[in-house]
């Protein structure tokens, strides 16, 4: 090397890691084989890059070309970035929509055969992403409008000044992985969406058993019923409703102990985890689905859990303390200030047994005497506070599963996976801040939408893979002072390399790329994560070590 060579070095972050996942799913390839395009960028690179982005930037949507242009995408990909402009990328997620079911089977089918991964057991749940911009909405006359529909309604941040739309995703119980997912409308309901949700996994998923998960938003006797004609089997928590708990309380003393504890209680000694208590009965559905009789047996269970009743216990105590409050106030200011008719009075003692679900354990009598003066005696009902307390902690299931196979602490076991897909949804949630000619219309937001749910299922197979490979030992230097990390997230595994650098040497007008040297954390992640040095890639051509 002389004083012509010049030495450039580019941060690329783990955007080498994330390109081989892309290509061992064949996402690129899948896409432009799938869907056509007549773009003078390929759509499958288009959709990966878009899905680097959001892996490696995910707060903002904006300026796309100038963000892979300093990530080295556009070296990688020969493009410039002005041909990465909002126009062509908010096209190509128009495009996307009505091959989304193609796509997303031809990526299962890669997951199962490159990672092995099980679809038997699908875990499905309903979350929104909050939108900000500008879009317009037009349907012809008499047409129903396009979804996914923005709309106003309850977000997860508790912003009234976004609209929202919402996603139902699908993922396995084998890692979390995400196999599908519908695009729906800011304000739809979950219950309805659970049977649109089967059509789309019988399209979507390879033909064999499936075991279906969800919330009490399952629990009505069209879904199970639908279910139940396609050979399947479900467990889903059950509606609580006033019928079921006086049936509860009548087989409340046939309770017996469940050998279930939570993970994260394993390290405890037996004595000081949270118990369990379940009892179950045999239940019978029956109805029509597509014009034939539907019957189906299933398992109702009563589920007490020692750390729920605490928890309900302290809220109960808490609301009782706010309500009784309120009622000593007022007893100390019958026939003063606004609390001068019987009227007031109780209009006040009403309001305060509103404000929770624990008033109606409150009784009062209001009395006047001769003089014109009030009388208020109250009292918690003795009788109503002990069933209420019986009730604390106790939750329903409902399930076909079969007793031999799956008794009540497997099922309980398994029902506690359902939590695989609230913690995908963490990567989701929180406003989402693109540019507006992402949101042009429904079809872009859709389209946004599947790059959202592809990027995390590159997230998740990286974490699934990681966890897989350390068999359960921790894993070494992902967190500050060396600490130990028993169960490395995805998230964790981008920022662990995000120093990787790339060196740009020029020299005699020859360019030659190498990759940094790796830190020894991220060598051994490249271990688990089952990708050799010499598979980097982060140009056209390999990168050595």
């Amino acid at each position: 090397m002389n004083a012509s060579t010049r030495f450039q070095t580019q941060n690329l972050g783990a955007l080498p890691v994330i390109t081989r996942y892309f290509e061992q799913l064949h996402l690129a390839e899948t896409i432009d084989r799938l869907v056509p395009w007549e773009g003078d960028v390929p759509l499958g690179t288009l959709v990966e890059i878009l899905g680097a982005n959001r892996l490696l930037q995910p707060k903002a949507l904006f300026r796309v070309g100038q963000w892979a242009q300093h990530a080295g995408l556009t070296d990688y990909h020969d493009l410039t970035p002005e041909q990465l402009n909002d126009d062509r990328l908010g096209r190509a997620l128009e495009r996307l929509v009505e091959h989304v079911p193609l796509i997303q089977a031809a990526l299962v089918l890669q997951a199962i055969e490159q990672f092995q991964l099980d679809v038997g057991q699908i875990h499905y749940d309903l979350s929104t992403v909050e939108l900000f911009g500008a879009y317009e909405l037009e349907a012809a006359e008499g047409q129903t409008p396009p979804t996914p529909l923005p709309t106003y309604g309850r977000t997860k941040s508790g912003r009234k000044d976004l609209k929202q739309v919402q996603i139902g995703l699908n993922v396995t119980g084998d890692g979390g992985v995400p196999v599908g997912h519908l695009a729906l409308d800011g304000n739809a309901s979950e219950t309805t969406s659970h049977l649109e949700n089967l059509n789309l996994l019988e399209r979507t998923l390879p033909k064999g058993h499936l075991l279906y998960l969800a919330d009490t938003k399952l629990d009505c006797p069209a879904n199970l019923l639908a279910i139940a004609a396609r050979k399947g089997q479900f467990l889903c928590g059950g509606a609580f409703s006033p019928q079921l708990q006086a049936r509860y309380l009548t087989l409340r003393p046939r309770l017996r102990p469940v050998a279930y504890s939570p993970k994260s209680q394993a390290h405890l000694p037996p004595k000081e985890r949270d118990q369990y208590k379940a009892i179950e009965v045999s239940e019978r559905l029956e109805g029509k689905v597509d014009g034939r009789t539907v019957r189906l047996r299933y398992r109702l269970i009563f589920v007490w859990s020692q750390a729920k009743a605490r928890q309900e216990a302290s809220t109960r105590e808490r609301h009782v303390a706010k309500i009784r409050e309120q009622f000593e106030a007022v007893e100390r200011n019958l026939g003063k200030y606004s609390l001068t008719s019987s009227t007031a009075i109780v209009r006040r003692l009403e309001i305060a047994k509103g404000k929770y679900t624990e008033g109606s354990l409150f009784r009062y009598q209001l009395t006047e005497d001769c003089n014109g003066s009030f009388h208020l005696s109250w009292k918690i009902d003795p009788e109503a506070l002990q069933e209420w307390q019986h009730l604390e902690g106790v939750y329903v299931l409902k399930t076909n599963l079969a007793r031999r196979s799956h008794p009540l602490a497997k099922v309980l076991r398994t029902y506690k996976e359902q939590s695989q897909v609230e913690r995908r949804f963490h990567h989701l949630k929180g406003p989402l801040a693109v540019a507006p000619m992402f949101l042009k219309n429904p079809e872009r937001i859709a389209g946004l939408l599947c790059i959202l749910v592809w990027a995390l299922m590159v997230l998740a197979l990286m974490e699934r893979q990681v966890r897989r490979n350390l068999k359960g030992k921790p894993l070494l230097g992902l967190y500050p002072e060396n600490r130990p990390c028993a169960a490395p997230t995805g998230p964790a595994l981008i920022h662990c390399f995000n120093t990787l650098s790339v060196v740009i040497i020029k020299h005699q007008g020859v360019t030659t790329r190498r990759l940094a040297q790796l830190d020894a954390t991220q060598s051994r992640l490249l271990q688990l994560l089952d990708i050799p040095p010499t598979h980097l890639r982060t140009f056209k051509k390999r990168c050595g070590m």
